[in-house]
Protein backbone atom coordinates (compact mmCIF):
# COMPACT_ATOMS: atom_id res chain seq x y z
CA UNK A 1 0.00 0.00 0.00
CA UNK A 2 1.54 3.31 -0.65
CA UNK A 3 1.18 5.95 1.55
CA UNK A 4 0.33 9.36 1.40
CA UNK A 5 2.38 12.33 3.06
CA UNK A 6 1.22 14.07 5.90
CA UNK A 7 -1.08 17.46 5.24
CA UNK A 8 1.92 19.85 4.98
CA UNK A 9 -0.13 23.24 6.19
CA UNK A 10 -1.53 21.32 9.41
CA UNK A 11 1.94 19.02 10.04
CA UNK A 12 3.27 22.97 10.23
CA UNK A 13 0.31 24.57 12.17
CA UNK A 14 0.60 21.71 15.66
CA UNK A 15 4.81 22.90 15.35
CA UNK A 16 3.91 26.57 15.50
CA UNK A 17 1.19 25.86 18.23
CA UNK A 18 4.14 22.77 20.64
CA UNK A 19 6.87 24.72 19.77
CA UNK A 20 6.66 28.57 19.87
CA UNK A 21 9.66 28.91 21.31
CA UNK A 22 11.50 27.02 18.39
CA UNK A 23 15.09 29.23 17.52
CA UNK A 24 18.72 28.37 16.73
CA UNK A 25 20.44 26.52 19.70
CA UNK A 26 23.73 28.31 19.41
CA UNK A 27 24.82 30.96 21.11
CA UNK A 28 26.02 33.90 18.57
CA UNK A 29 25.99 37.71 18.36
CA UNK A 30 26.74 38.10 14.60
CA UNK A 31 27.29 36.23 11.07
CA UNK A 32 30.96 35.54 12.15
CA UNK A 33 30.56 34.15 15.64
CA UNK A 34 27.53 31.91 14.40
CA UNK A 35 29.45 30.03 11.38
CA UNK A 36 32.78 29.25 14.08
CA UNK A 37 29.80 27.93 16.43
CA UNK A 38 28.09 26.00 13.55
CA UNK A 39 31.68 24.43 12.62
CA UNK A 40 32.25 23.70 15.94
CA UNK A 41 28.81 21.82 16.85
CA UNK A 42 29.81 18.81 14.13
CA UNK A 43 29.36 15.43 16.09
CA UNK A 44 29.09 17.61 19.24
CA UNK A 45 26.11 18.66 21.46
CA UNK A 46 25.06 22.37 20.77
CA UNK A 47 24.82 22.69 24.72
CA UNK A 48 28.92 22.15 24.78
CA UNK A 49 29.78 24.71 22.48
CA UNK A 50 27.88 27.16 23.67
CA UNK A 51 29.53 26.10 26.90
CA UNK A 52 32.76 26.79 24.57
CA UNK A 53 32.46 29.57 22.55
CA UNK A 54 32.55 32.55 25.38
CA UNK A 55 36.08 32.01 25.98
CA UNK A 56 36.96 31.77 22.68
CA UNK A 57 35.13 35.00 21.01
CA UNK A 58 36.68 37.00 24.11
CA UNK A 59 40.14 35.69 22.98
CA UNK A 60 39.15 35.82 19.40
CA UNK A 61 36.23 37.87 18.56
CA UNK A 62 36.61 38.47 14.76
CA UNK A 63 38.37 37.19 11.56
CA UNK A 64 41.44 38.85 11.72
CA UNK A 65 42.61 37.59 15.11
CA UNK A 66 41.52 34.31 14.54
CA UNK A 67 42.87 34.13 11.18
CA UNK A 68 46.36 34.83 13.96
CA UNK A 69 45.74 32.49 15.99
CA UNK A 70 48.50 29.85 17.03
CA UNK A 71 47.37 26.35 16.53
CA UNK A 72 47.82 25.02 19.87
CA UNK A 73 45.82 27.94 21.80
CA UNK A 74 43.19 27.24 19.82
CA UNK A 75 42.93 23.20 19.62
CA UNK A 76 43.33 24.23 23.71
CA UNK A 77 40.09 26.41 23.83
CA UNK A 78 38.04 24.33 21.76
CA UNK A 79 39.19 20.74 22.77
CA UNK A 80 35.71 19.66 24.47
CA UNK A 81 33.84 19.70 21.34
CA UNK A 82 36.05 16.81 19.42
CA UNK A 83 38.22 16.07 16.49
CA UNK A 84 39.73 19.53 17.68
CA UNK A 85 42.53 19.32 15.21
CA UNK A 86 40.29 19.27 12.04
CA UNK A 87 38.42 22.04 13.50
CA UNK A 88 41.13 24.45 14.39
CA UNK A 89 43.11 23.74 11.29
CA UNK A 90 39.43 24.96 9.29
CA UNK A 91 38.96 27.96 11.64
CA UNK A 92 42.01 29.13 11.05
CA UNK A 93 42.31 28.31 7.86
CA UNK A 94 37.97 30.34 7.29
CA UNK A 95 39.35 33.50 8.94
CA UNK A 96 42.39 33.70 6.66
CA UNK A 97 39.55 33.03 3.74
CA UNK A 98 37.68 35.77 5.18
CA UNK A 99 40.42 37.91 5.18
CA UNK A 100 41.42 37.68 2.20
CA UNK A 101 38.40 37.38 -0.23
CA UNK A 102 35.72 38.87 2.06
CA UNK A 103 37.29 42.08 3.63
CA UNK A 104 36.91 39.60 7.18
CA UNK A 105 33.07 39.59 6.75
CA UNK A 106 31.06 36.56 5.95
CA UNK A 107 28.88 36.50 2.89
CA UNK A 108 25.63 36.25 2.00
CA UNK A 109 25.47 33.68 -0.69
CA UNK A 110 25.27 29.78 -0.73
CA UNK A 111 28.69 29.45 -3.40
CA UNK A 112 30.46 31.60 -1.46
CA UNK A 113 30.10 30.15 2.10
CA UNK A 114 30.36 27.25 0.93
CA UNK A 115 33.67 27.86 -0.83
CA UNK A 116 35.30 28.27 2.19
CA UNK A 117 37.24 26.26 4.57
CA UNK A 118 34.95 23.46 6.50
CA UNK A 119 31.75 24.61 5.29
CA UNK A 120 29.67 22.40 3.68
CA UNK A 121 25.89 22.80 2.61
CA UNK A 122 24.65 21.96 6.28
CA UNK A 123 26.59 24.84 7.69
CA UNK A 124 26.16 27.30 5.34
CA UNK A 125 22.83 27.34 4.76
CA UNK A 126 22.03 27.46 9.26
CA UNK A 127 24.38 30.97 8.75
CA UNK A 128 22.36 31.40 5.76
CA UNK A 129 19.13 31.08 7.57
CA UNK A 130 19.70 32.06 10.89
CA UNK A 131 22.26 35.50 10.61
CA UNK A 132 20.78 36.62 7.27
CA UNK A 133 17.29 35.33 7.04
CA UNK A 134 17.71 33.90 3.54
CA UNK A 135 15.65 31.53 3.40
CA UNK A 136 17.00 27.51 3.91
CA UNK A 137 16.36 24.29 5.29
CA UNK A 138 19.70 22.67 6.79
CA UNK A 139 18.85 19.17 6.96
CA UNK A 140 20.88 17.42 10.25
CA UNK A 141 20.48 14.52 12.49
CA UNK A 142 17.22 15.08 14.05
CA UNK A 143 15.75 16.26 10.95
CA UNK A 144 16.93 13.50 8.76
CA UNK A 145 14.82 11.18 11.64
CA UNK A 146 11.65 13.31 11.86
CA UNK A 147 11.02 14.07 8.26
CA UNK A 148 11.46 10.20 7.17
CA UNK A 149 9.45 9.03 10.16
CA UNK A 150 6.50 11.54 9.44
CA UNK A 151 6.78 10.24 5.69
CA UNK A 152 7.81 13.50 4.23
CA UNK A 153 10.78 11.90 1.99
CA UNK A 154 12.23 8.22 1.43
CA UNK A 155 15.44 9.94 0.43
CA UNK A 156 18.64 8.26 2.35
CA UNK A 157 20.96 11.20 2.37
CA UNK A 158 20.54 15.16 3.99
CA UNK A 159 20.63 16.66 1.10
CA UNK A 160 17.93 14.88 -0.92
CA UNK A 161 15.66 15.16 2.72
CA UNK A 162 16.61 18.58 2.25
CA UNK A 163 15.09 18.98 -0.82
CA UNK A 164 11.93 17.19 -0.31
CA UNK A 165 11.32 19.46 2.23
CA UNK A 166 11.91 22.54 0.30
CA UNK A 167 9.20 20.82 -2.54
CA UNK A 168 6.40 20.70 -0.08
CA UNK A 169 6.56 23.62 2.48
CA UNK A 170 6.49 27.54 0.64
CA UNK A 171 9.76 29.13 1.10
CA UNK A 172 8.60 31.28 3.91
CA UNK A 173 8.35 28.42 6.12
CA UNK A 174 11.41 27.07 5.81
CA UNK A 175 14.13 29.19 8.48
CA UNK A 176 10.91 28.50 11.34
CA UNK A 177 10.72 24.80 10.21
CA UNK A 178 14.13 23.56 10.68
CA UNK A 179 13.85 24.94 14.01
CA UNK A 180 10.51 23.10 14.75
CA UNK A 181 11.61 19.64 13.68
CA UNK A 182 14.50 19.90 15.79
CA UNK A 183 12.84 20.64 18.91
CA UNK A 184 10.54 18.30 17.89
CA UNK A 185 13.38 15.22 17.38
CA UNK A 186 14.84 16.06 20.72
CA UNK A 187 11.86 16.77 22.81
CA UNK A 188 9.62 13.76 21.51
CA UNK A 189 10.75 11.77 18.08
CA UNK A 190 13.78 10.03 20.51
CA UNK A 191 15.90 8.64 17.97
CA UNK A 192 15.79 4.85 20.19
CA UNK A 193 12.51 5.53 22.43
CA UNK A 194 10.08 8.06 20.55
CA UNK A 195 7.52 9.26 22.85
CA UNK A 196 4.28 7.82 20.15
CA UNK A 197 1.76 8.04 22.95
CA UNK A 198 2.30 12.24 23.95
CA UNK A 199 3.20 13.08 20.12
CA UNK A 200 0.85 16.18 18.26
CA UNK A 201 1.28 14.59 15.11
CA UNK A 202 0.83 11.00 15.68
CA UNK A 203 -2.63 10.76 13.60
CA UNK A 204 -0.13 12.43 10.76
CA UNK A 205 2.36 10.00 11.13
CA UNK A 206 2.52 6.38 9.30
CA UNK A 207 5.59 5.17 11.50
CA UNK A 208 3.95 5.89 14.96
CA UNK A 209 0.15 4.39 13.24
CA UNK A 210 2.32 1.39 12.35
CA UNK A 211 1.31 1.50 8.87
CA UNK A 212 5.10 1.50 7.90
CA UNK A 213 8.94 0.38 9.54
CA UNK A 214 10.11 2.92 11.26
CA UNK A 215 13.51 4.12 8.74
CA UNK A 216 16.07 4.78 11.42
CA UNK A 217 15.56 1.84 13.58
CA UNK A 218 14.41 -0.84 10.64
CA UNK A 219 11.54 -2.09 13.08
CA UNK A 220 7.75 -1.48 13.67
CA UNK A 221 7.75 1.18 16.45
CA UNK A 222 5.19 -0.41 19.39
CA UNK A 223 4.30 0.78 22.76
CA UNK A 224 6.26 0.27 26.21
CA UNK A 225 9.00 -2.77 25.30
CA UNK A 226 10.24 -4.02 22.38
CA UNK A 227 9.39 -7.07 21.12
CA UNK A 228 11.43 -9.65 22.54
CA UNK A 229 11.91 -12.92 22.88
CA UNK A 230 11.02 -14.20 26.81
CA UNK A 231 14.91 -15.52 26.88
CA UNK A 232 15.87 -11.82 26.78
CA UNK A 233 14.28 -11.26 30.17
CA UNK A 234 15.75 -12.26 33.81
CA UNK A 235 13.13 -13.99 35.85
CA UNK A 236 13.75 -12.07 38.38
CA UNK A 237 12.69 -8.42 38.72
CA UNK A 238 14.58 -5.96 36.38
CA UNK A 239 17.12 -3.79 38.09
CA UNK A 240 16.30 -0.31 37.75
CA UNK A 241 20.37 0.94 39.29
CA UNK A 242 23.11 1.70 37.09
CA UNK A 243 22.79 2.57 33.20
CA UNK A 244 19.88 2.04 31.52
CA UNK A 245 20.60 3.01 28.28
CA UNK A 246 23.55 1.04 26.81
CA UNK A 247 25.13 1.17 23.33
CA UNK A 248 27.92 -1.52 23.75
CA UNK A 249 30.65 -1.72 20.86
CA UNK A 250 31.71 -5.39 22.04
CA UNK A 251 29.86 -8.36 20.44
CA UNK A 252 30.39 -10.32 23.50
CA UNK A 253 28.97 -7.64 26.23
CA UNK A 254 25.79 -7.45 23.94
CA UNK A 255 25.24 -10.76 24.05
CA UNK A 256 26.36 -11.06 27.98
CA UNK A 257 23.83 -8.03 28.81
CA UNK A 258 21.03 -10.11 27.32
CA UNK A 259 22.01 -13.56 29.21
CA UNK A 260 21.60 -10.92 32.36
CA UNK A 261 18.00 -10.43 31.03
CA UNK A 262 19.51 -6.19 30.55
CA UNK A 263 18.16 -6.85 26.99
CA UNK A 264 15.41 -3.40 26.93
CA UNK A 265 18.64 -1.52 27.74
CA UNK A 266 20.27 -2.22 24.94
CA UNK A 267 19.78 1.37 23.06
CA UNK A 268 22.87 0.44 20.33
CA UNK A 269 25.50 -1.85 19.21
CA UNK A 270 28.36 -2.04 16.39
CA UNK A 271 27.26 -3.52 13.52
CA UNK A 272 29.53 -6.46 14.29
CA UNK A 273 27.40 -7.00 17.62
CA UNK A 274 25.21 -9.67 16.32
CA UNK A 275 24.24 -12.23 18.56
CA UNK A 276 21.63 -13.14 19.75
CA UNK A 277 20.23 -12.93 16.19
CA UNK A 278 16.76 -11.39 17.20
CA UNK A 279 19.17 -8.32 18.09
CA UNK A 280 19.66 -7.14 14.81
CA UNK A 281 16.23 -6.48 14.23
CA UNK A 282 15.44 -4.44 17.92
CA UNK A 283 18.48 -2.72 18.91
CA UNK A 284 19.96 0.01 15.95
CA UNK A 285 23.56 -0.53 14.55
CA UNK A 286 25.86 2.66 15.19
CA UNK A 287 28.66 1.77 12.80
CA UNK A 288 31.82 -0.37 13.10
CA UNK A 289 34.48 -0.66 15.77
CA UNK A 290 37.08 1.45 14.27
CA UNK A 291 34.75 3.87 13.22
CA UNK A 292 31.37 3.83 14.63
CA UNK A 293 28.71 6.28 14.26
CA UNK A 294 29.37 9.62 16.47
CA UNK A 295 26.86 11.16 15.76
CA UNK A 296 24.36 8.09 15.86
CA UNK A 297 25.39 7.64 18.96
CA UNK A 298 24.46 11.03 20.16
CA UNK A 299 21.19 10.92 18.72
CA UNK A 300 20.24 7.72 21.40
CA UNK A 301 21.46 9.34 24.35
CA UNK A 302 23.01 6.36 25.75
CA UNK A 303 24.41 6.92 29.64
CA UNK A 304 26.91 4.21 29.42
CA UNK A 305 29.11 3.13 25.82
CA UNK A 306 31.27 -0.17 26.45
CA UNK A 307 34.37 0.25 24.75
CA UNK A 308 37.12 -2.53 23.76
CA UNK A 309 40.40 -1.54 24.00
CA UNK A 310 42.59 -3.39 21.56
CA UNK A 311 39.45 -2.86 18.84
CA UNK A 312 38.07 0.86 19.71
CA UNK A 313 40.69 3.61 19.02
CA UNK A 314 41.47 6.10 21.73
CA UNK A 315 39.81 8.73 19.64
CA UNK A 316 36.35 7.07 20.17
CA UNK A 317 36.93 7.77 23.39
CA UNK A 318 38.04 11.57 23.51
CA UNK A 319 34.99 11.97 21.23
CA UNK A 320 32.45 10.59 23.21
CA UNK A 321 33.83 12.48 26.29
CA UNK A 322 33.67 15.52 24.67
CA UNK A 323 30.04 14.70 23.17
CA UNK A 324 29.82 14.07 27.47
CA UNK A 325 28.48 10.53 27.05
CA UNK A 326 30.14 8.02 30.02
CA UNK A 327 32.21 5.08 28.67
CA UNK A 328 33.77 2.29 29.73
CA UNK A 329 36.68 0.38 28.58
CA UNK A 330 37.40 -3.07 28.81
CA UNK A 331 41.12 -4.63 28.28
CA UNK A 332 41.09 -8.99 28.62
CA UNK A 333 44.27 -10.29 28.52
CA UNK A 334 43.31 -13.33 30.41
CA UNK A 335 40.24 -15.93 31.66
CA UNK A 336 41.37 -14.50 35.05
CA UNK A 337 40.76 -11.30 33.74
CA UNK A 338 36.95 -12.47 32.60
CA UNK A 339 36.20 -13.05 35.94
CA UNK A 340 37.26 -9.45 37.42
CA UNK A 341 35.28 -8.01 34.55
CA UNK A 342 31.87 -10.24 35.41
CA UNK A 343 31.82 -8.74 39.01
CA UNK A 344 32.54 -5.62 38.74
CA UNK A 345 30.14 -4.96 35.70
CA UNK A 346 27.48 -6.79 37.22
CA UNK A 347 28.15 -4.37 40.18
CA UNK A 348 27.89 -1.50 37.81
CA UNK A 349 24.60 -2.79 36.59
CA UNK A 350 23.00 -3.40 39.18
CA UNK A 351 22.99 -7.29 37.99
CA UNK A 352 25.67 -8.92 41.16
CA UNK A 353 23.79 -11.99 41.62
CA UNK A 354 23.84 -12.94 37.54
CA UNK A 355 27.37 -11.92 37.36
CA UNK A 356 28.21 -13.36 40.52
CA UNK A 357 27.08 -16.91 39.46
CA UNK A 358 29.10 -17.01 35.96
CA UNK A 359 32.36 -15.44 37.92
CA UNK A 360 31.65 -18.47 40.12
CA UNK A 361 31.37 -20.97 37.61
CA UNK A 362 34.42 -19.69 36.04
CA UNK A 363 36.37 -20.20 39.13
CA UNK A 364 35.68 -23.53 39.24
CA UNK A 365 36.06 -24.20 35.40
CA UNK A 366 39.96 -22.92 35.99
CA UNK A 367 40.54 -25.24 38.88
CA UNK A 368 40.34 -28.12 36.91
CA UNK A 369 44.15 -29.24 37.02
CA UNK A 370 45.30 -28.96 33.35
CA UNK A 371 48.86 -30.08 31.88
CA UNK A 372 50.93 -28.34 29.44
CA UNK A 373 49.89 -29.73 26.28
CA UNK A 374 50.93 -29.66 23.01
CA UNK A 375 51.91 -26.36 21.04
CA UNK A 376 49.12 -24.80 19.71
CA UNK A 377 48.47 -21.27 17.28
CA UNK A 378 45.40 -19.83 16.98
CA UNK A 379 44.84 -17.93 13.37
CA UNK A 380 43.25 -15.08 13.61
CA UNK A 381 43.80 -13.72 9.77
CA UNK A 382 44.36 -14.65 6.08
CA UNK A 383 46.80 -12.64 3.49
CA UNK A 384 49.04 -12.71 5.66
CA UNK A 385 48.78 -14.81 8.02
CA UNK A 386 48.37 -13.46 11.88
CA UNK A 387 47.96 -15.16 14.99
CA UNK A 388 47.09 -14.53 18.56
CA UNK A 389 50.28 -14.55 20.78
CA UNK A 390 50.78 -16.00 23.90
CA UNK A 391 49.72 -12.50 25.39
CA UNK A 392 46.36 -12.36 24.51
CA UNK A 393 43.19 -13.37 25.67
CA UNK A 394 42.66 -16.20 23.03
CA UNK A 395 46.79 -17.20 23.76
CA UNK A 396 45.41 -17.74 27.87
CA UNK A 397 42.55 -19.47 27.00
CA UNK A 398 44.64 -22.02 25.13
CA UNK A 399 46.97 -22.24 28.36
CA UNK A 400 44.29 -22.89 30.55
CA UNK A 401 42.40 -25.44 28.16
CA UNK A 402 45.65 -27.55 28.50
CA UNK A 403 47.64 -26.46 25.11
CA UNK A 404 50.77 -24.60 24.85
CA UNK A 405 50.03 -21.01 23.34
CA UNK A 406 53.43 -20.59 20.64
CA UNK A 407 54.39 -17.34 18.52
CA UNK A 408 55.26 -13.70 19.46
CA UNK A 409 53.28 -11.82 21.34
CA UNK A 410 50.08 -9.82 20.72
CA UNK A 411 49.08 -10.68 16.54
CA UNK A 412 51.92 -10.38 14.98
CA UNK A 413 51.83 -11.21 10.94
CA UNK A 414 53.31 -14.51 10.01
CA UNK A 415 55.17 -15.39 6.90
CA UNK A 416 54.37 -19.29 5.79
CA UNK A 417 58.34 -19.47 6.49
CA UNK A 418 57.70 -18.66 10.13
CA UNK A 419 54.58 -20.01 10.43
CA UNK A 420 56.16 -23.55 9.18
CA UNK A 421 59.40 -22.81 11.65
CA UNK A 422 57.02 -22.40 14.87
CA UNK A 423 56.33 -26.06 14.44
CA UNK A 424 52.94 -26.55 15.56
CA UNK A 425 51.26 -29.44 16.75
CA UNK A 426 47.79 -27.95 16.88
CA UNK A 427 46.56 -25.13 14.40
CA UNK A 428 43.32 -23.53 15.17
CA UNK A 429 41.53 -21.52 12.26
CA UNK A 430 38.65 -19.81 14.13
CA UNK A 431 35.25 -19.00 11.81
CA UNK A 432 36.35 -15.68 13.20
CA UNK A 433 37.33 -12.53 12.88
CA UNK A 434 38.57 -14.02 9.68
CA UNK A 435 35.97 -16.91 8.12
CA UNK A 436 38.86 -19.40 7.50
CA UNK A 437 37.25 -22.47 5.70
CA UNK A 438 38.20 -26.11 4.75
CA UNK A 439 40.18 -24.34 1.85
CA UNK A 440 42.57 -22.85 4.40
CA UNK A 441 42.72 -25.80 6.55
CA UNK A 442 43.90 -28.15 3.22
CA UNK A 443 46.29 -25.36 2.49
CA UNK A 444 47.72 -25.19 6.60
CA UNK A 445 47.63 -29.16 6.62
CA UNK A 446 49.88 -28.87 3.18
CA UNK A 447 52.25 -26.40 5.23
CA UNK A 448 52.73 -28.13 8.75
CA UNK A 449 52.25 -31.69 7.77
CA UNK A 450 52.79 -32.73 11.15
CA UNK A 451 49.84 -30.64 12.78
CA UNK A 452 46.42 -31.57 13.53
CA UNK A 453 44.49 -28.51 11.36
CA UNK A 454 41.13 -27.68 13.46
CA UNK A 455 38.23 -25.59 11.97
CA UNK A 456 36.98 -24.31 14.97
CA UNK A 457 33.98 -21.86 16.16
CA UNK A 458 34.72 -18.09 16.39
CA UNK A 459 32.72 -16.93 18.84
CA UNK A 460 33.61 -19.74 21.76
CA UNK A 461 37.52 -19.50 20.73
CA UNK A 462 37.40 -15.37 20.52
CA UNK A 463 33.67 -13.79 22.67
CA UNK A 464 35.12 -13.46 26.05
CA UNK A 465 32.58 -13.00 29.16
CA UNK A 466 29.77 -14.32 27.17
CA UNK A 467 31.19 -17.84 25.80
CA UNK A 468 34.37 -18.41 28.24
CA UNK A 469 33.63 -21.16 29.59
CA UNK A 470 32.01 -22.75 26.24
CA UNK A 471 35.83 -21.62 24.52
CA UNK A 472 37.48 -23.53 27.45
CA UNK A 473 35.50 -26.66 26.82
CA UNK A 474 36.25 -26.53 23.00
CA UNK A 475 40.49 -26.40 24.06
CA UNK A 476 40.12 -28.91 26.44
CA UNK A 477 38.54 -31.40 23.97
CA UNK A 478 41.18 -30.67 21.27
CA UNK A 479 44.25 -31.09 23.71
CA UNK A 480 43.05 -34.44 24.77
CA UNK A 481 41.77 -35.85 21.31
Amino acid sequence: MRLSKPDAPQLQARLRAAYPDARCALDHLDPFQLVVATILSAQCTDARVNLTTPALFARFPDAASLAQARLDELEGLIKSTGFYHNKAKNLIGLAQALLARHGGQVPADLATLTALPGVGQKTANVVLSNAFGVPALPVDTHIFRVARRLGLSKATTPEKVEADLCALFPREDWIELHHQLIFHGRRVCDARRPDCAGCTLLDLCPTGLGKMKDPHLGVKLITGAPDLPASAFSSQAPSTTGPQRIVSLVPSVTELLVQWGLATRLAGRSRYCIEPRWIRNTVPAVGGTKDPDLGRIRDLAPDLVILEKDENPEAVADALTALGIPWLVLEIRTVKDCIAALRSLGELLGVGEAAEVQATALEKALKKRHRKGPRALALVWREPWMSAGPDTYVGDLLRQGGVTPIGPDRYPALSEETLVALDPRIILLPTEPYRFNRRHQAELQRLCPEAAVHLVDGQALTWYLSRTEQGLELVRALSIS
